[in-house]
């Protein structure tokens, strides 16, 4: 190519110079070239713009002299006549003018078509046939200048456009009648050149299939680029791309180190139809960069299209990696509308993949089978539909699909592995349907066979292979009682999209809620299978099942409100009743509640245990059984379960509202004790009393439960230090309600009772209390000590026999009990410590109070 400026530095006034004209943003631009700068690509473009024989469109070229204008006709193939007046002596009219003359279009020159008439610089408007290379050197047709009739057409080559030939061809065919076709006439050209000219006669007449045979003759006799680059066309305009491709590719090579735009922007369209966006791109831009002279150049255009393709195979890719499959189908529709031949295989494949993560299994296996037509020895589309085939549960198919693929391709990793995972999954779910649904080992070849398929499956769709195997698992798991596991996999075979669910999946699923104690979950599965078959026995048993467990769940929540600790207990055992399984969660801590208020702590620690061991990750079951613990008095394993709970959930209400209790009632209690030991009763029994206030007395809670029964004997026997007795008979007796088999408070109780001279009864509750402590693995010393203070009892009843309590009160013998209540008042008043009575006559009064009561008892 010729340099940018001319040979002499500078352009001068007057020299021949050539510009083309450009707009940009409403501008009008020239750039321009000198004479001697223009080369036979910048030739070639001049004739493709204003035409063979057309000077009508050159601005200046009546201003030129008689040199400049030899040499712009010489470049347009015009071939004038010398003047009549005097010889031509131009310099410009020498050699090209007169071997114009002799070529065989110079006799006959050919019709310019719609476009010699036409501004060519009009946006839209036909572009005229493309001048081969060959022209400008005078090879090729050169018409003559003064217009006049053709009889016939000199042929042109083709297009640049495969798309663009056949509508111009059907316009012309609308417009006038086809002009007729000869073959060119002999002369100076080769045998090929005349090959390849019958060929492009042909072309222009839309006989692409003779246009291609006359090419390839051309090409025997001499492989010309320019002949590979004409039946280029002529693929093209068949739909041929990869043809087209590869003859491009070879003018590439036959064409060297500076291929022609002409090759270039055909193979970019080659690119662009076979779907390769970034080769076209590249290729396109190498066709406008070689032909820097051309205004708008036809490879722009396919440039562009490229670009926009590749966009949407990017948007395509991007929407799949988000899992939006609606977005990556549009995407890869948009594409595939700038692809004029046949979608790229990896294309079908990955619209297959699209339509697989969508669920639209059938849609996929028409995918399929148009991809494989068009497509039939692409190995990737035959292993994508095998894939579909596997996912659809149709495994003989796929075996004879991928033994298909790996004949054309035995190297193929992909159907190799495919085929071996096909195998395992095949032999798997054989032998789970051979061992039968209740062995665990029917279970586990199903489950490998799942796993085999997971790993083909990446959206864990699966299709209706993944749909069988995870019932016939289901139907395994409940046959060995697995009602967790099998509700699990009847809800995943359920939630498989575009798939129906049989009786037999919806009726396993409700079991599995019966089972688990969720009658409301198995009434709302039952739902859909009375809409398919109302009158199904196995459905009405099952829904009749259901409906029990939810009326005796019902009665128990109403008989908690009205807090009959007893029905509500019954109530609950009716539902588990109809529970085969492990009970919900929820109805174990309900369990517990009730066994707490019910005042059965013992059992209530037991299920709260048991709830632990099928639960171990709930927080709300080492809750509950914290609070169990508590109510028991066991605040050390109650401390631990609480810290489990609030480990497992930090905002767990019931744990964190416990534990504070826990630390508080620990604080308390100790600071009581300390302050019994050292002799501060008063001090003692205020830190027991705000003890028992954060405790309560909640039925829910067994009324404070084994803990209040404990903080009450302690202040009862505070009180009963300090001779409070009235005040710690009532602590004791609240606290042996609590505890009823309490040694240490049956102790106190006697105590108390002796205190007042009740001693018949205290003996009798000392004797209890020797009972507790001979049933339970208790203190030796205590032992020894309730025997003393029994016997010390006995002896008091032994002594308070012998006194006269009638002269005591000053009442006769045989007195009713109302005179001894009567004297005892007045003694009392009269002998009392605060009105300045004697105390021990005081205490006389009391004992012989009592005795005589006891007495008349």
């Amino acid at each position: 190519m010729a340099n940018d400026r001319a040979p002499t530095g500078v352009i001068k006034r007057g020299e021949l110079q050539f510009g083309i004209s450009f707009e940009v943003n409403g501008t009008q631009l020239y750039t321009w070239k000198h004479w001697e700068c223009i080369g036979q690509i910048q030739e070639t473009n001049v004739r493709r713009r204003f035409g063979i024989g057309n000077v009508d469109e050159l601005e200046g070229y009546s201003g030129l002299n008689d040199v400049d204008k030899a040499r712009v006709d010489a470049m347009l193939g015009i071939v004038r006549p010398p003047p009549t007046a005097q010889p031509n002596t131009t310099p410009g009219t020498s050699k090209k003018a007169k071997k114009a003359k002799n070529t065989p279009a110079s006799k006959a020159a050919p019709p310019l078509g719609p476009a010699a008439n036409t501004n060519p610089r009009a946006k839209g408007a036909p572009q005229p046939p493309n001048a081969n290379a060959t022209g400008a050197k005078g090879k090729g047709p050169k018409p003559k200048s003064t217009p006049a009739p053709a009889p016939a057409p000199t042929a042109a080559p083709p297009p640049a456009s495969s798309s663009s030939s056949s509508q111009g061809q059907d316009h012309q065919s609308k417009s006038k009648p086809k002009p007729k076709v000869e073959p060119p006439q002999p002369g100076k050209s080769t045998p090929s050149e005349d090959l390849k000219e019958l060929g492009n006669m042909h072309f222009r007449n839309g006989s692409y299939e003779t246009a291609i045979d006359f090419y390839g003759q051309a090409i025997a006799i001499k492989p010309d680029p320019t002949y590979y680059t004409n039946r280029a066309a002529a693929h093209m305009a068949l739909k041929r791309f990869q043809l087209a491709s590869d003859d491009c590719k070879v003018a590439m090579l036959l064409q060297d180190q500076a291929p022609s735009s002409k090759t270039l922007g055909r193979l970019a369209k080659c690119h662009l139809a076979l779907g390769d966006p970034d080769a076209a791109m590249k290729v396109a831009q190498a066709a406008i960069d070689c032909d820097s002279l051309s205004g708008t150049h036809p490879a722009l255009s396919t440039k562009v299209s490229a670009e926009e393709m590749k966009q949407h195979l990017d948007q395509s890719r991007d929407a799949w990696g988000e899992k939006r499959w609606s977005d990556a189908k549009d995407s890869l529709e948009n594409a595939a509308t700038l692809c004029e031949g046949d979608c790229p295989p990896q294309w079908w494949v990955w619209e297959i993949e699209i339509e697989m993560a969508r669920s639209n299994w059938d849609e996929a296996i028409d995918i399929a089978e148009k991809a494989e037509k068009l497509h039939p020895s692409s190995v990737d589309i035959q292993v994508a539909s095998a894939q579909v085939l596997l996912l659809t549960g149709r495994l003989a198919l796929c075996f004879a699909s991928l033994r298909s693929a790996l004949r054309k391709d035995p190297e193929h990793t992909r159907a190799a592995e495919l085929l071996r995972r096909l195998k395992t999954i095949d032999q798997a779910q054989q032998e789970g349907d051979r061992l039968g649904s209740a062995t665990s080992f029917a279970s586990a070849k199903y489950t490998e066979a799942l796993n085999v398929l997971g790993c083909l499956d990446e959206e864990g769709h699966g299709g209706h292979l993944r749909f069988n195997l995870l019932v016939s698992r289901a139907d395994a798991y409940v046959h060995q009682k697995s009602f967790d596991l099998a509700r699990a996999d009847c809800q995943a075979a359920m939630s498989i999209p575009n798939h129906p669910s049989p009786l037999k999946v919806l009726n396993n699923l409700a079991k599995c809620h019966i089972a688990l104690g969720d009658p409301t979950a198995a009434l709302q599965a039952l739902t859909p299978a009375f809409e398919l078959d109302p009158r199904n026995a196995v459905i009405l048993a099952t829904k009749s099942s259901a409906e029990t467990m939810e009326t005796a769940l019902r009665l128990s929540r109403e008989a908690w409100v009205k807090q009959d600790w007893l029905e509500a207990k019954n109530a609950l055992a009716r539902a588990e009743a109809e529970c085969t399984g492990d009970c919900l969660l929820e109805w174990w801590i309900w369990k517990v509640e009730i066994a707490i208020a019910m005042r059965a702590l013992e059992e209530a620690v037991r299920i709260a245990e048991n709830v632990i061991e099928l639960f171990p990750g709930s927080a709300h079951a080492f809750a509950i059984l914290g609070l169990a613990l508590m109510l028991s008095n066991k605040l050390d394993f109650c401390s631990e379960a609480l810290q489990f709970a609030v480990c497992l959930d930090p905002e767990h209400t019931l744990a964190s509202e416990t534990s504070r209790r826990v630390g508080d009632i620990e604080k308390l209690k100790e600071a009581g004790n300390q302050a019994f030991k050292f002799g501060k009763y008063p001090e003692a029994i205020q830190r027991y009393t705000e003890t028992l206030e954060i405790i309560g007395s909640s039925d829910e809670e067994s009324g404070g439960g084994y803990l209040r029964a404990v903080i009450l004997s302690n202040r009862a026997t505070a009180l009963l230090k300090i001779e409070r007795h009235a005040r710690a008979l009532t602590d004791i007796k609240a606290s042996l309600e609590l505890q009823p088999t309490s040694f240490k408070a049956l102790r106190t109780h006697a105590r108390i009772r002796k205190a007042q001279g009740y001693y018949n009864e205290a003996i009798t509750i000392y004797s209890k209390a020797r009972a507790v402590w001979l049933s339970g693995d208790m203190n030796a010393a205590d032992g020894e000590a309730i025997d003393l203070e029994l016997k010390s009892a006995e002896a008091s009843l032994k002594t308070s026999r012998s006194k006269n309590y009638h002269e005591i009160l000053s009442i006769p013998k045989g007195a009713s009990e109302a005179d001894i209540k009567k004297a005892y008042r007045r003694s009392s008043l009269h002998f009392h410590p605060d009105k300045g009575g004697n105390p021990e006559h005081f205490k006389l009064v009391s004992q012989a109070y009592n005795a005589l009561l006891d007495q008349d008892a």
